[in-house]
Formats: structure tokens, C-alpha cells, sequence
């Protein structure tokens, strides 16, 4: 038991537990979970994030055509993965993702993932011993297991801050916890999220070959610690202390690196009320500036009050003695940056030399560069009414509405190589991913309140001095005046996300017959204010009329990158779809320049993506993504191209309401009526 941070009897229940998952998880060469959403109880603990990175040459491949060097490559990877997941006491990795960047020969390689402790019940056949099976419950129960960190704090090798949980005050917790999955079902939330981002440029010197891996690999550390700095100071900006959904994009060109970090932060109710952000001066002696530090400091104590306010995030007071322990005094700084782990699900000590490779721990200090600070200054918090997360659902909010829309943004820049410095460079690509947002809120306005949900940010290099920012997310609205109206409990909710769907304006017109349930009527709502999709001019929009097929019409083919339709049960997954679309013009100016260029493009590939899913018979694409987005341009010969790989499932889905109506009445045959959303593309 160690120092019995894990509670009564704790060390020998997690020693039973962690026999019982290995056994169920030692015939995996990786147990890797890409899933990202888990039933209740599935998850008995989270370990936190662990991560690796390598750079590779591709011509050091004699056989291109041959997968044995690249499977060895992922392959170490991998190992690795597994290697720091055992080193926490944790057996499984689940949010596992891979990725990678390419530039010219140089390629770097990414995989990451949340440590985790998984319920034995779900991964062997039969049932867990008795005393296993009711330990299980008495931790599940608690709506806050998967938060507890049960290892020996007497020897940990990093200055951690653990107290008492705030839920079930028993076991252990940590100050922050970082994961890459989504929020839990059956978590514990005061107040809504937020969308949290760290973005990083740094310039290098071009170069060739193992030179230019060598430089790149030099890099590499020093990102990774200064894109957790930020995630670290932003959270303590809004006041929260958790991150879901975390996916770092680091991407290489001919001259820069650059990292884009996104996440959710949330406010668990098991975790301590996080501390304050403190700036210190280096020149003390000097007057103007202690001054200035002076200035900065009240304006991001002001920063958090505000946050707090705009985000509902009111904690319930816990004196020490409920607590059962001190409480140590609510920090100013941020102390520790764990790039591989946040925390760690283990009652024995831990062992960070496990495997071949150290895990990577340092500690930040928030007052190193002013830049930090004014970057957390620098980012304009949503304009009212408006919420963001780049997960499914928006912790905090259940009560959705009927309206919802799907919409891709596309935004290039090109940079001047004049004295392009770093601190330049950053301010240009903070600058663009704002004024993204800024455009994306003004076009979703009439909306208000709404949700920014599932935000999904890609960033590529495709030339030298050119960024290109790519952005899909789906627009839910929500009533905020019966948010206190439903007692339903957290899974519950859940699985109701939003109720149907209904719009009138249809900007690709697709007319089907099929045999369907009785169609329920619904109420005219207000269109949604959006940037049109498609090429075509305002007298091809038309409001839906009825077609001469059997009673009623199918709407136009729906697209999201939910995987789900809310309110509505999908009744037949039809496959995968992928697909590849490659555009090119010798007349890029009197196309409307790349704005012009891109925006026709992308609507373009949305009809096709309709069309190809209704021949199939279905009537919605979910979990809709856009792999890849190549587009490259020649100014002076007035010539661009663009390649677009998009994906998702097939799938056919039918209303709930529709479901109630049947169920009162007898069916009959008619064709069910459904409206699509508005994509915004620019």
C-alpha cells in the first residue's frame, strides 16, 4: 500500500486488478484503443497522455515498394508507446492515434495516446472473481475512479500536487490531468468546457538529408515542452483543470516547424480548484517595468475571474476537514509538464526507465519568456453566445435544439521572407487562426446560442513560406433557458444529444422516393444566415416543393462529423466511404482567386459525396472527416491545383420523433421528409 495514498485496502485490490487486466490483455502484441468514447464503467482508471515521436530519412529505404522498413518504423514506435504505458501501471492505450509529416526526404513520425486501466469485465469472456467484481463496483459507483492515482506519492520521482479527491474524498488525485479521449459519460462537470489551443512556429535553417533530420530532431523536444507550457498557462487561464481530446500536429516544412495543439478543458469536480497564473520580473531594480509586470498581472487575474464567469465554473466550498488532509495552498504557477504522462495508475512505485527509453518529464516555469504571457493575452475569447470544443458534445450542455450545421473552412496565407523571425511568425499564425474563428462566429451569428462542436484543425506547409489552415466542425444551438428543465443523468443525456433536425432552405436539391416510416410534421424554422456552398448562383436555391413520387419526398443526403445524427437512430451502417477528388485551373483569377478556387472545389465535393452515398440507399454520412487537403498555386502562370480526401460512414437513419409517431399510430407507406445543413467554405 505504500503510504496508502491508495486508501484502505487499495494496494492489494489494484495488484488483483492489474493481474486479472494483464491476463485479459497479454495475448495483444498492442493493446491499442483508436476508440475515443467508452460505455460506463469500461475505463477503471486514466494514466494520462504518452506520446513519441521520430525522424526518419525516406531515402534511407532500398525498397520503396517493400513495407518492411516502414512496419519496423511504426513498429518501434509503438513499442515505445507500450513501454511508457507499462511504466505507469497501466496495460491498454486508448485515443491512439498515428500520424505523420512529410517534407521533401524527411519524415516524422507521431503516435499518441491516453494510459489506462481497463475493466476486466470487457475484455475476457465469463465473469471476474467476487471480491474483483465488487471492489469494481464500489470504484465505478463513484463517478470519479478514472481520476484517482493510486501510486506510492511518497516516491515519486516529479513534485506532483495530489489531495484528496473532491468527490468521494478517499483516494488521490492530481492538480491537472491531460487525456486524449473524450469526456466520460459518467464524469463529474461544474460549468461548460471550452475549446483550448497551443500554436508554435519556429524557423530552421534548410538544409539536406541527415542534416536536416539532425536539426529537426534537435527541435523537436523544445516544441513539445513549449506547446504544453502553453496548454498549461491557457487552462489556468480559464480556470479549468482537465483536458479531453488533446491532438498535437506538428508539421514540417522547407524552413519552420510548426504545432498546433487543440483540446477541450473542463472543470472536474474530483479535481482541485486549479491555481492562479504569477509573473515575475528579471529586473526587479527597474521601475517601468515592475511596473508593466504589475499591469500584465491584474490583466490575467481579470482574465480569470472573467473566464469563471462566462464558463459557470462555481465549485462548492470543501473545508480541510471533509477533505481529510491538508490542502495545500492553491499554487500560482504552473509546476510540472508531463509530455508522456499526466498522472499515473499505479500502487508501486513508478518506473520511468522502463522499457528502452526515459519517459520525458520536465518542469515549466511560466515566467521565461514574455511571449508566453502575451499569448495568453492575445487569444479573444468567443463573442457571446457562442461556445467551442473540439469533442462531440460540448461538456456542460445537454439541451440541445433542432438546428444544426456542418461547415468546412480552408484559409492560405503567404509570408513574407522579409527578417521573418520567430516572434513574427507566431504572431502570423496566432493571427490566422483567430481571424478563422472571428469569420466562422460572424457566418454562424444568427445561430446564437450555439455550439462550435467536434473542431477539428488541420495545418499544413504545402510551399515554402506558405500556411494553410483547414477547419470542420458542426453548429449545434441550444436553449439556454431549459438547461434546469431535465433531471436525466449523465449517460442518459448522452444518448439524447439533440432533438430533430429541421430546415427548409436546401442548397443541393436531391429528390428520391423510398419506402419509409409515416413522416411527422414539423414547424417552419428560421434559415440559417451562412456563406452559400455551392457554385452556383442564388436563383438555383429554392425552397423544397413537392416531387410527383409516392407522397413525400427524402431530403438531401445530411453530412457531419458526429457519429451520430441528433436526434434521430441510425438503423444501417452501409460502409465506408473514400474518396479522392483532384481539381485544377489555368484560369485562377477569373475564378475568384484561391478564395473563389477552393470554395467552388469543396462544394463541389460535397454533391459528389451525396450523390454517392444516396446510389448506395442511404440518406446521411457520419464522423465525416477531410483527410487531406493539397493545394498549390502558381500566381505568375495563373495556374493552382487542389487534391481532397474525404471519408466517413454510410449509414441510414430514421427520426426519433418519426419513431414516436409510429409507435401511436399504424405505419404506413410514405417517404420520409428531412432537410440538410448549410456547409460554410471559403
Amino acid at each position: 500500500m505504500g503510504s496508502g495514498s491508495a486508501g484502505k485496502e487499495g494496494g492489494p485490490f489494484k495488484a488483483l486488478l492489474r493481474q486479472q487486466t494483464q491476463s485479459a490483455l497479454e495475448q495483444r502484441e498492442f493493446p491499442f484503443f483508436t476508440l475515443t468514447a467508452f460505455p460506463p464503467g469500461f475505463l477503471v482508471h486514466v494514466g494520462g497522455v504518452v506520446s513519441a515521436r521520430s525522424v526518419k530519412l525516406l531515402d534511407r529505404i532500398h525498397n520503396p515498394d517493400e513495407p518492411e522498413t516502414r512496419d519496423a518504423w511504426w513498429a518501434e514506435i509503438r513499442q515505445e508507446i507500450k513501454s511508457h504505458a507499462k511504466a505507469l501501471g497501466c496495460h491498454a492505450v486508448v485515443g491512439y492515434s498515428e500520424s505523420t509529416s512529410i517534407c521533401e526526404e524527411v519524415c516524422i513520425l507521431s503516435a499518441s495516446g491516453t494510459a489506462a486501466v481497463l475493466n476486466p469485465r470487457f475484455l475476457q469472456d465469463g465473469t471476474v472473481e467476487g471480491c474483483l467484481e465488487q471492489r469494481l463496483e464500489e470504484n465505478l459507483s463513484t463517478r470519479c475512479g478514472f481520476c484517482h492515482i493510486p501510486y506510492d506519492e511518497l516516491n515519486m520521482p516529479f513534485p506532483a500536487h495530489l489531495t484528496y479527491c473532491y468527490n468521494c474524498r478517499k483516494q488521490k488525485v492530481p492538480d491537472v490531468l491531460f487525456t486524449t479521449i473524450d469526456l466520460p459519460t459518467d464524469a463529474t462537470v461544474i460549468g461548460k468546457g471550452c475549446l483550448i489551443q497551443a500554436r508554435l512556429c519556429r524557423l530552421k535553417k534548410k538544409a539536406q538529408a541527415e542534416a536536416n533530420a539532425t536539426a529537426i530532431s534537435n527541435l523537436l523536444p523544445f516544441m513539445e515542452y513549449e506547446v504544453h507550457t502553453q496548454l498549461m498557462n491557457k487552462l489556468k487561464l480559464k480556470g479549468m483543470n482537465a483536458l479531453f481530446g488533446l491532438r498535437i500536429q506538428i508539421t514540417v516544412g522547407e524552413n519552420m516547424l510548426m504545432g498546433l495543439a487543440s483540446a477541450t478543458g473542463v472543470y472536474l469536480a474530483a479535481l482541485p480548484t486549479p491555481g492562479g497564473i504569477q509573473i515575475a520580473g528579471k529586473t526587479p531594480n527597474d521601475g517601468s517595468y515592475e511596473q508593466h509586470i504589475s499591469h500584465m498581472q491584474k490583466k490575467i487575474n481579470d482574465t480569470i475571474a472573467k473566464n469563471k464567469e462566462l464558463y459557470e465554473i462555481n465549485p462548492p466550498e470543501i473545508s480541510e476537514e471533509i477533505i481529510g488532509s491538508p490542502i495545500p495552498e492553491p499554487r500560482q504557477r504552473s509546476r510540472l509538464l508531463r509530455s508522456q504522462s499526466e498522472s499515473s495508475d499505479e500502487v508501486t512505485e513508478l518506473d520511468l526507465s522502463h522499457g528502452k527509453k526515459d519517459a520525458f518529464v520536465l518542469e515549466i516555469d511560466d515566467t521565461d519568456a514574455m511571449e508566453d504571457v502575451h499569448s495568453l493575452l492575445t487569444d479573444v475569447p468567443p463573442p457571446s453566445g457562442f461556445y467551442s470544443c473540439n469533442t462531440e458534445i460540448m461538456p456542460g450542455i445537454n439541451n440541445w435544439t433542432s438546428e444544426i450545421q456542418m461547415f468546412t473552412s480552408v484559409r492560405v496565407i503567404r509570408l513574407s521572407s522579409l527578417n521573418l523571425t520567430n516572434q513574427a511568425l507566431n504572431k502570423n499564425f496566432n493571427d490566422l487562426c483567430e481571424n478563422l474563428l472571428k469569420s466562422l462566429y460572424f457566418k454562424l451569428r444568427s445561430m446564437i446560442p450555439c455550439c462550435l462542436c467536434h473542431v477539428n484543425f488541420t495545418v499544413s506547409l504545402p510551399e515554402d513560406e506558405l500556411i494553410q489552415v483547414t477547419v470542420t466542425a458542426v453548429a449545434i444551438t441550444f436553449d439556454k433557458n431549459q438547461a434546469l428543465q431535465t433531471t436525466k443523468t449523465p449517460v442518459e443525456k448522452s444518448l439524447q444529444r439533440a432533438s430533430t433536425d429541421n430546415e427548409e432552405l436546401l442548397q443541393f436539391p436531391l429528390e428520391l422516393c423510398s419506402d419509409s416510416l409515416h413522416s411527422h410534421p414539423f414547424p417552419p424554422v428560421k434559415a440559417v444566415t451562412v456563406e452559400k456552398a455551392s457554385p452556383v448562383g442564388d436563383g438555383n436555391f429554392r425552397n423544397r416543393s413537392a416531387p410527383p413520387c409516392a407522397n413525400s419526398t427524402v431530403g438531401v443526403v445530411k453530412m457531419t462529423p458526429l457519429s451520430f445524427i441528433p436526434g434521430a437512430k441510425i438503423t444501417k451502417y452501409l460502409g465506408i466511404i473514400n474518396m479522392f477528388f483532384i481539381r485544377e485551373t489555368t484560369s485562377l483569377r477569373e475564378e475568384g482567386g484561391v478564395s473563389g478556387f477552393l470554395h467552388a472545389f469543396i462544394a463541389e465535393v460535397f454533391a459528389m459525396v451525396r450523390a454517392h452515398v444516396a446510389a448506395l440507399g442511404g440518406n446521411a454520412v457520419v464522423s465525416y472527416i477531410m483527410k487531406q487537403c493539397v493545394f498549390m498555386e502558381n500566381p505568375n502562370k495563373n495556374q493552382a491545383q487542389c487534391l481532397i480526401n474525404v471519408s466517413g460512414d454510410a449509414v441510414v437513419f430514421v427520426r426519433e420523433s418519426d419513431l414516436e409517431v409510429v409507435s401511436s399510430q399504424q405505419p404506413t407507406t410514405n417517404c420520409q421528409s428531412s432537410c440538410t445543413e448549410g456547409e460554410v467554405t471559403t
